[in-house]
């Protein structure tokens, strides 16, 4: 199991757009088969900065997550709208264990 945090800021008149655009990519990742969760959350703040946890089943999972269309339609169109490039943290779940983590299909 990996858990990706990637951090993302964007400017503030591009919140919409990003919003759009993300929950796109957020529905078409959701369904592919080394996709856990990928969840896409919205600071309460500073409605300009942005979390996506994504969990993967294998370190080999984000490789592939990356590959597809729907990753690079996202990455292409957000990357214009961000005050900063995006950054993102690795973790490894400790607990619950794998199969808690899954969502029914």
């Amino acid at each position: 199991m990996l858990i990706v945090h990637v951090f993302v800021h964007v400017k503030s008149d591009s919140v919409d757009r990003f919003i759009t655009a993300t929950l796109e990519n957020a529905r078409n990742s959701v369904r592919e088969p080394g996709v856990v969760r990928f969840d896409v959350v919205q600071q309460e703040d500073d409605p300009t900065r942005f979390l996506l946890i994504e969990i993967y089943r294998t370190p080999a999972d984000p490789l592939r997550h990356k590959e597809t269309a729907h990753y690079a339609t996202w990455r292409d169109a957000v990357e214009p709208l961000m005050s900063e490039p995006r950054r993102s943290v690795k973790y490894r779940a400790l607990f619950p264990d794998a199969a808690a983590w899954e969502r029914p299909r």
